[in-house]
């Protein structure tokens, strides 16, 4: 019942975000990516993750405003 009304709703919640809204989402979420990479001891996420996500960045154009 809750996958039913859950597949009905986010649908519709979409619909209400701007355009501006969802890059604040995008960012926040690779914000958190980007923070847990660089926080990693692995140095081979940091040469392979992160230009992945600043191609992301710069594809969609989501600017990253902690920078």
């Amino acid at each position: 019942m809750l996958e039913t009304i859950l597949k009905a709703l986010i649908p519709f919640i979409l619909t209400l975000l701007t355009p501006e809204q969802l890059k604040k989402f995008a960012d926040m979420a690779l914000d958190f990516v980007e923070d847990a990479v660089q926080s990693s001891e692995n140095a081979l996420d940091d040469a392979v993750v992160l230009p992945i996500l600043q191609r992301l960045r710069d594809t969609f154009n989501i600017p990253d405003d902690d920078a």
